[in-house]
């Protein structure tokens, strides 16, 4: 099952004020904002990254994760402390495969540990997360399972060396299907610019954004707030 997204190019007016708005979509139904401000003992560049819940799907194995970054952070259906949690879609069974008490955070990969050891092996189950930098907040993409790791991509602005690609404000821009394939919407992102909408008033320039903050327009100051 597929998602189609139509939308349409209108040359701008060149009367009437511009009008910016953000666009705080339907399309965030898989993540929450936590209440805390606070980090665990992680840097600074991860503060936006730890203020929702995060999914992610093994779709072969039939197991869906969660994964919640920080103390601060909305627990997983696995409960409290669980960084981590593993749901096999068939049973419904969940697992913990990471801890928020046994994280360890180098450089850019964010490995998160467990005391559950791993059937034949002497080493503990665990999920390890690897940043790349981005141009949007992006979000994890489950990539295999070995030895007991479970392993996660993630394209971020989070992870750049710089602010380059940090706009005002950004939320988690992906959504699950009835099938329960995961779909990444933040190709639609607007960078710089946003979609301007056809409407009948000639007056006023509308212009919206998906998941984040307009950008900046020539002589127009954007509001910072414009997505929730």
């Amino acid at each position: 099952m597929g998602i189609t997204c139509r939308l349409n190019h209108f040359a701008p007016r060149s009367i009437g004020p511009t009008l910016l708005l953000g666009l705080s979509t339907m399309l965030l139904l898989s993540a929450r904002r936590s209440s805390a401000d606070g980090l665990n003992d992680s840097g600074p560049w991860t503060r936006d990254l730890c203020s929702y819940k995060w999914e992610a799907i093994d779709q072969h194995n039939k197991v869906k994760y969660t994964l919640k970054l920080c103390e601060s952070s909305p627990d997983t259906t696995c409960g409290v402390g669980v960084a981590v949690c593993a749901v096999n879609l068939t049973t419904q069974k969940g697992q913990s495969v990471g801890e928020v008490s046994l994280q360890k955070l180098s450089d850019t990969v964010w490995d998160f540990n467990t005391t559950s050891q791993c059937n034949g092996s002497t080493t503990n189950v665990q999920s390890s997360i690897s940043f790349q930098c981005g141009k949007t907040m992006g979000t994890p993409e489950f990539v295999t399972v070995s030895q007991c790791v479970h392993y996660f991509e993630w394209r971020s602005y989070a992870a750049c060396k710089n602010q380059k690609f940090k706009p005002a404000k950004e939320v988690p821009c992906y959504v699950f299907d009835t099938d329960g394939h995961k779909h990444d919407l933040t190709p639609l992102i607007k960078m710089t610019t946003g979609y301007l909408v056809e409407d009948a008033d000639n007056s006023v320039d509308l212009y919206i954004n998906i998941c984040r903050s307009l950008g900046r327009y020539p002589n127009v100051q954007p509001d910072r707030d414009n997505v929730v």
